[in-house]
Order: structure tokens, then sequence, then C-alpha cells
């Protein structure tokens, strides 16, 4: 809870994002999770991209999303000329 209402990156993949729900933090957020916790995401405005991230929420589908989610949490902690780089490095096509 501290380092979400200090404003600073909290991110959740696959069913964890629920627990964002639960705990407040995406009310009036764009989100997304696991297909069938959508339902726990309460407050959020359910999207189904892969990856979104919305204020200092980052949140992913699952476990095919996670180079994805990898990728924009490298983006906004570094910059995404490296996140960009990394995913050349790794060939992800």
């Amino acid at each position: 809870d501290k380092f979400y209402e200090a404003g600073k990156l909290v991110c959740a993949i696959c069913a964890a994002p629920s627990i964002f729900g639960h705990r407040g933090y995406l009310k009036g957020r764009k989100a997304v999770c696991y297909p069938g916790f959508e339902k726990d995401l309460l407050g959020a405005e359910v999207c189904f991209e892969p990856v979104v991230e919305d204020g200092n929420v980052i949140t992913s589908r699952g476990m095919g999303t996670a180079i994805l989610f990898a990728d924009k949490i490298i983006a906004r902690l570094d910059s995404v000329e490296n996140a960009e780089n990394m995913l050349k490095t790794i060939v992800f096509c």
C-alpha cells in the first residue's frame, strides 16, 4: 500500500491484478488480468490488451504476455530505448 499511495510504480500479472482491484488501486483506471478474474478488477475499466499502463499501475494478462509486461516495466523504470534494446537482445519478434 505504501508504494501505491506514494505514487510509485506497482505491477501485477495474471490473476494478481485482482488483488489490486480488492485493494482499491484500480478505481477509475484501465486494467487487465487473466481471463475469468475480470469481476475482481473492482472499479476498473476492464481492457483486453496484453499489457495496460494507467498512471502508476501496470497490469498484464498472463504468462504469454510476460515479455511485453517486462518491456513496459523496463521502459517505465529505465527508458524506452533500453526496453527496445532488450527486445532485440532476446530476439523478440
